[in-house]
């Protein structure tokens, strides 16, 4: 992995809140090290591309959309959602290397997310059938660290009696079901003194049942049987040192259902508020740690460990990778005319 082009897992990464991108606008992020332009067409399609034009490097940004497509500022070249230039005032003669890197999007539960490494070899994730269609607000928060910090804490079983007073019963169940996919399965007594723990216990709840399931190394689902609810820790390496993480909530059907529509929202936002709470000392503990591993656990840490090696294990592109895998298809199309 190079500084300049740095690799990560081919998978679906969030990059954007959708209501943070209206409809006509464009809007400037910075993932896999790269500024990205984000762009949200007339009719509502989202594009995602590098933000320095090919063309001379101006900031695409800072240019319009034309409709469905992205215009740069400074010679109006205009590219589609797939990266392709379509419109060069100056000439009628398009290049065929005329085109954006550019990633495949798609919008889920209020999140704008693209898939790294070409063409999706996996479906985005998303909470199980089970859950009720509503969830919660979604809660955004930077950190200094590199993202698989963020994306394997709910795989270090240690910290769960450690951080927060949740001392495991029996020893975790690990299981995959595919190979971008890697499961933990685990009990643990209720046992903190935060706010959360506390409303568990008054409402009976003196054990939980957790499965935490990995997809692409960087969104974890996780399903907490006893309490009927789900969270989703979506997970973007801005930099190699520098990530983002984007939380939100489910509840199971069955519960919901119970629950008169009238308290449904401020049902999922207590059930959001306690999910904070209890990542409240996560969020101090991880922000600016950087992986020195030393001495490692053979029983204790099989967990995390068994996650690093799912993650080491996972096939890695580079944004440049995508543009490159563009155009060997354009080149076999030509071939094939």
């Amino acid at each position: 992995m190079s500084e300049k082009n740095p690799a990560f897992p081919k998978a679906w990464y969030p990059l954007a809140l959708s209501s943070d991108l209206k409809r006509g606008k464009i809007l400037r992020q910075v993932a896999f090290g790269v500024p990205l332009a984000l762009y949200r067409s007339q009719q509502g399609r989202v594009g995602v591309m590098t933000a320095t034009c090919i063309h001379m490097g101006a900031d695409l940004t800072r240019g319009a959309v034309s409709g469905e497509r992205l215009q740069c500022p400074m010679h109006s070249w205009e590219f589609n959602a797939n990266g392709t230039c379509e419109h060069i005032p100056a000439t009628s003669e398009i290049p065929q290397r005329a085109r954006q890197i550019a990633l495949c999007a798609k919008e889920q539960h209020g999140i704008i997310f693209g898939f790294l490494g070409g063409e999706p070899n996996a479906p985005l994730p998303d909470f199980p059938a089970e859950a009720f269609r509503q969830t919660s607000r979604i809660t955004v928060m930077d950190f200094d660290t590199p993202y698989q910090v963020l994306a394997s804490n709910s795989y270090d079983s240690q910290h769960f009696s450690t951080v927060h007073h949740r001392p495991l019963i029996g020893a975790p169940r690990v299981y995959t079901n595919s190979p971008h996919h890697y499961g933990l399965h685990f009990r643990a007594s209720v046992g903190g003194a935060g706010y959360n723990d506390r409303f568990l216990r008054a409402v009976g709840v003196r054990e939980v049942e957790l499965v935490a399931d990995c997809y692409g190394g960087n969104i974890v689902v996780a399903t907490s049987d006893r309490t009927a609810t789900y969270i989703m820790f979506a997970v973007l390496p801005v930099t190699q040192t520098s990530s983002r993480i984007f939380v939100l909530n489910a509840i199971t059907k069955t519960r919901m259902q119970k629950i008169p529509a009238l308290f449904r929202p401020a049902w999922m936002e207590l059930t959001h508020r306690l999910t904070l709470a209890f990542l409240h000392h996560d969020i101090k503990i991880v922000s600016g740690l950087q992986f020195k591993f030393g001495i490692l656990l053979p029983e204790a840490d099989a967990g995390f460990m068994g996650w690093m090696r799912y993650w080491n294990s996972l096939p890695t592109a580079t944004l440049f990778d995508s543009v490159s895998q563009a155009e060997s298809t354009l080149m076999n199309s030509h071939a094939h005319d």
